[in-house]
């Protein structure tokens, strides 16, 4: 298991940074669940979560709060897994998943500036932590020229071999002017 999250890992890291994708943006009246089989995380205070073809188990990515219900900005996205092909525990990176797959970097917080962060394997796609009009966190991120909240990636991984692939991934959210669905396919050259 170990082994296959560290080559899942440096995939996921390799693919991102050294191939190019082709982006496909469209929208809906709602976000597609591509597999209706799995479980949907609701965690407290969820911004977004990660789903991969081989298993239902699922990367979920939460803002921290301080006490006062503001975000905590020294130390403001927990990642984790839910390992709901097992039961369901949850369960925190391991090294090699933080550095390289689905571990989070925070831009240095500036006094009166928005959070900002990134994801390990994505590095070229910045998010921003906000609260919205409820005082819930959410993660925006620009997809197609819109400013998205992100709901979830799904993730098309190829095993076999050494090291598994990911020749595509999904991203979801919905667009915060027009409140539609809105889906970006991106597919590696």
């Amino acid at each position: 298991m170990r082994l296959y999250a560290l080559a899942l890992a440096c995939a996921l890291s390799w693919s991102a940074q050294a191939r190019d994708f082709t982006s496909t943006v469209t929208e809906s009246e709602h976000i597609e669940k591509l597999r209706p089989e799995f479980k949907v995380p609701d965690e407290p205070n969820q911004l977004f979560y990660v789903q991969r073809s081989p298993n239902s188990n699922t990367v979920v990515y939460a803002a921290r709060l301080d006490g006062h219900g503001e975000i905590d900005r020294s130390d403001p996205v927990e990642a984790y897994w839910r390992k709901y092909n097992i039961d369901g525990g949850k369960v925190g990176l391991n090294f090699i998943e933080r550095m390289m797959a689905y571990g989070v970097k925070v831009d240095r917080p500036q006094p009166g500036k928005p959070v900002t962060f990134t994801i390990a394997a994505l590095p070229e796609r910045k998010m921003t932590l906000a609260l919205d009009a409820q005082h819930r966190p959410e993660a925006r991120m620009q997809v197609g020229g819109r400013t998205v909240k992100l709901v979830y990636v799904y993730l098309h991984v190829v095993e076999g071999g050494l090291m598994p692939s990911v020749p595509a991934l999904d991203v979801f959210g919905t667009d915060l002017a027009s409140g539609r669905a809105v889906h970006e396919l991106l597919v590696q050259k």
